[in-house]
């Protein structure tokens, strides 16, 4: 008997491609220390592995609150920012971790190279090491032992192992034009370079770096991985430097939180403070939180707080706060109340502040330097990436999408269900007298010359009323006999 297959043959093709999906939780601390690499540029810490941070630094200190808080965030990002000149430095491969193997060695060799001149180290010699920290001790030694280097400074260089436990010869010399130095073979002996020990084969060599703008540094990390989205910065930047990442942050689909602590802030006679900057460039994107708590992270509290929470859905003002004071402080130390004329005139600058009610501690106001709430700029990023993902999975999912009834009637069943999620979620309202309107055209409604650009604009095809927070409340009413 014959087989239908002979006649009629069907298969259906999974499409699995859909468009990688933008996240709005995870917060970047950009800060100037070695525990985040410059090779790297930056790192992921959790709430199970941020306190393997050294305690007592800007990292450890500022995941402390930021993973602190009522909600607990999942992820923050660590950014390395080269705020001074960095030294050139090599890289081991997967060295040797037991030092009892290092111990066995007392001829050890290697050469060093910056590309140009060479440097050999011969008679090294680990006889008598109980740790591993003690073989960068003995390499430090031997490599400084070197009378007259031909490459200049390298007596002055120091092995390490890094953040990482990564075993490291790092030059003295800094800036981009230090020499970049690498570690081969050469000098006899028992070869260090090889698998056994340094193994550099699988090494490879950083170059020095000249002192960087913090707005370099979000570039460079950026380039590597661009899933954050709060911006917050180590408190050793001026103001220009912050009004300048608030600017960089303005021209993104991110948003940052800056602390400012000096007290001129609260002088209405003063321009050039960082909240009266930023008002005055209308940063949308920006929001001034004044404290003068110089050593606490009220950046780290607002967004660990509130990031995890689902996007538009969460005001950054009036949620309880962990782990900050309110922002005055006293002569002994201790955090006292703003005045009512210190509080107008830093609401003036578009300043929020953490203010105190009984126990509750909490931010306010939650706006950015134009007066835009911080949760709605956070619900628009939201909004509009979620409709150009599915948008862009359905052009890679569908065998034909054109300038037909059909893929309108996707798009805009796309636009509808994120309409209707952020209306559950209270960033937009959908009333008798503010409606979520969308209005989408027919297939005719293009013309001739817009069907053969190919490029289909679709304006104006959805409009809608923000569902605006309200920060403070006033009743009032009459009472007769």
């Amino acid at each position: 008997m014959a087989l239908i297959t002979e006649f009629v043959n069907v298969s259906a093709v999974l499409q699995t491609a859909v468009a990688p999906r933008t996240s709005f939780g995870i917060g970047l601390f950009l800060v100037d220390d070695s525990q985040i690499p410059i090779d790297q540029r930056y790192k992921y810490v959790t709430p199970s592995d941020w306190d393997d941070l050294t305690s007592g630094t800007d990292p450890y200190s500022f995941s402390n609150v930021y993973f602190g808080q009522k909600r607990q965030a999942q992820k923050l990002m660590l950014g390395r920012w080269v705020s001074s000149a960095s030294e050139p430095y090599f890289v081991c491969g997967t060295h040797e971790t037991d030092y009892a193997v290092w111990e066995l060695v007392s001829d050890g060799s290697f050469t060093v190279s910056d590309g140009t001149s060479t440097d050999v180290v011969t008679g090294v010699d680990f006889d008598g090491i109980t740790a591993l920290s003690q073989v960068a001790t003995v390499l430090t030694a031997a490599i400084q032992a070197i009378g007259s280097p031909n490459i200049t400074g390298l007596d002055t260089a120091t092995f390490e192992f890094d953040s990482e436990d990564r075993l490291i010869l790092k030059h003295s010399a800094t800036g981009a034009s230090a020499a970049t130095l690498s570690i081969v073979s050469g000098g006899g002996g028992t070869d260090l370079t090889s698998s056994t020990y340094m193994d550099v084969s699988n090494g490879f060599s950083q170059a020095g770096l000249d002192a960087e703008e913090p707005t370099e540094a979000l570039t460079a990390i950026s380039e590597l991985d661009d899933s954050y989205y709060e911006v917050m910065c180590e408190r050793s930047l001026t103001t220009t430097q912050q009004v300048a990442v608030g600017s960089y942050v303005n021209a993104k689909k991110k948003q940052c939180i800056l602390v400012y602590s000096n007290t001129d802030a609260k002088s209405a006679g003063t321009s050039t403070d960082l909240g009266s900057q930023c008002a005055d460039l209308a940063l949308s994107r920006t929001m001034c939180v004044y404290s003068e708590h110089s050593d606490e992270w009220p950046d780290a509290a607002i967004a660990g707080c509130v990031l995890p929470a689902s996007e538009g859905t969460t005001e950054f003002a009036m949620e309880v706060l962990a782990l900050v004071q309110e922002s005055g402080l006293a002569a002994d130390g201790t955090s006292k109340p703003l005045t009512t004329t210190e509080i107008s005139v830093l609401e003036g600058k578009k300043y929020n502040r953490i203010a105190k009610v009984g126990d509750n501690i909490f931010n306010t106001d939650g706006m950015n330097a134009n007066g835009t709430e911080h949760r709605i700029m956070l619900g628009k990023d939201w909004f509009e990436a979620r409709i150009q993902e599915d948008v862009f999975t359905i052009l890679l999912q569908n065998p034909l999408s054109a300038f037909d009834n059909p893929t309108l009637a996707q798009f805009e069943a796309v636009v509808r269900e994120y309409a209707t999620e952020a209306i559950n979620r209270g960033i937009l309202v959908d009333t008798p007298d503010r409606p979520f309107v969308i209005d989408f055209p027919d297939a005719d409604d293009f013309s001739q010359s817009e069907r053969a650009s190919h490029d289909m604009v679709l304006s104006d095809v959805f409009s809608g009323y923000l569902n605006s927070a309200a920060v403070t409340v006033t009743i009032t009413g009459t009472w007769t006999i």
